[in-house]
């Protein structure tokens, strides 16, 4: 499906080159057809490079290169090898780091098990080439490149076909220093087609987020329960996460509880934190408070924020059966507090403030809903407003109580504006 999607995509590429060049009178114009055909040559692939890398070279006045064996005696991938390992300093300065990987990438292929791919990769060069060759480039350090562990992926993913070397192509292209979401796309869709659960669970959130793809709900969901069916804990849980919301599929709270069971099992914490509400509001499962508390303070001790925060209200109130303990609500909200949860800031600095602990701390209290004013809380906005307007435990301070009324009310909060224009007819 994704591959005929591809093929179609560079087709209409293609036609745009096609078009661009032909007003340029270039080598391309007449030879730029040579991607079109149904089986693409490796061989026409390194022409092109071949020509872009001579075309970079000449434009750097590089007229008369120097290439150490006669061409008529090389291959053309050769030539182009030969040029970019000799004239490497150059072709650093006129070429962007992504582009300049891609051509050592299809430059070192030596046979092609994936056309549309590879292809679709040269068209990236040829775009590049024809409309962004005569910008200014800053060279990039040699030390943010480390093109022979890219380029050895790069073959064993074309020529090997190999599923691990695809997907990791994939996580590569879509970190944050080098995010390109289509190509993370065209990478894990090869490795999930080969049965990849990584590569399922990561295409899986592409759809499912609707990264570098439309959004689409029922192929999220097709490809997590593949990768759950493989045993993938992460996938089992977002499979389980559609079941209980109805998403891309019908709701059904008994397969979402098996799939929440097997991923809080594999110890993931969100899993644990579901499987808390679920008992904790008897959703198709008798009401469990015992087994609520359990799964909470599971989720909360492996680190997951919305249980910490949870587990803060449970022991400071004393719900699910649980005897009230300030000191240990105290703990948990401030555990989420460290991952900045904005809620757990605000409710810190309403304990404080209104000595719910038994000692009232207006600084700490201040300084709790500053956290969360600052993560855009509105009601925060009003707390501080109020704290320096009344001066309860510390010296009343009529400007800082406009600014922070002032703030509220532009986040829509009508009591704010109310006191603000109070404040100032005084």
């Amino acid at each position: 499906m994704y591959g005929q999607f591809l093929a179609e995509r560079n087709k209409k590429r293609i036609e745009s080159l096609l078009m661009l060049t032909q007003t340029q009178g270039t080598w391309f114009a007449q030879n730029i057809k040579l991607l079109t055909f149904e089986e693409v040559s490796l061989t026409a692939l390194h022409k092109m490079l071949y020509q872009v890398v001579l075309g970079l070279l000449k434009k750097n006045q590089q007229r008369h290169l120097q290439i150490v064996h006669p061409e008529q005696t090389q291959s053309v991938q050769e030539n182009v090898l030969t040029l970019l390992a000799e004239y490497d300093d150059l072709l650093r300065e006129a070429i962007p780091l992504p582009i300049y990987i891609l051509i050592w990438q299809i430059s070192s292929l030596e046979k092609l098990a994936y056309c549309n791919e590879v292809a679709d990769d040269v068209i990236d060069v040829l775009e590049w080439y024809f409309n962004n060759q005569d910008k200014q480039l800053e060279a990039f350090d040699e030390e943010d490149l480390d093109h022979e562990f890219i380029i050895d992926l790069y073959k064993e993913a074309i020529e090997e076909q190999d599923a691990e070397a695809q997907f990791q192509l994939g996580e590569y292209y879509s970190a944050s220093e080098s995010f390109q979401p289509e190509k993370s796309l065209k990478w894990l869709e090869l490795a999930a087609s080969q049965g990849h659960a990584d590569a399922q669970y990561e295409l899986g959130n592409f759809y499912f987020e609707g990264i570098g793809v439309q959004e689409n709900y029922r192929r999220a969901f097709s490809l997590y329960e593949a990768a759950a069916k493989q045993g993938h804990p992460d996938a089992a849980n977002n499979l389980a996460d559609m079941y209980f919301n109805g998403e891309g599929v019908s709701e059904n709270m008994l397969l979402a509880k098996k799939w929440f069971d097997f991923a809080a099992k594999q110890g993931v914490a969100e899993a644990m934190f579901t499987l808390g509400i679920i008992y904790e509001q008897g959703l198709d499962v008798d009401i469990d408070e015992e087994h609520a508390y359990f799964y909470y303070k599971k989720s909360a001790e492996a680190g997951y924020v919305e249980a910490q925060y949870r587990l803060g209200g449970i022991c400071f109130e004393g719900r699910l059966g649980q005897p009230r303990d300030v000191n240990r609500g105290l703990y948990w909200y401030e555990r989420a507090a460290e991952q900045y949860h904005v809620d757990a800031f605000y409710d810190l600095g309403f304990i404080w403030s209104q000595g719910l602990t038994g000692i009232r701390n207006i600084e700490k209290g201040i300084h709790w809903f500053k956290q969360a004013a600052l993560q855009g809380d509105s009601e925060a906005k009003l707390q501080l407003g109020h704290l320096y307007n009344n001066g309860e435990g510390i010296t009343r301070n009529v400007k800082e109580a406009i600014k922070w009324y002032g703030l509220a009310a532009e986040s829509g909060i009508e009591e704010a504006a109310v006191l603000l224009n109070e404040l100032k007819g005084m």
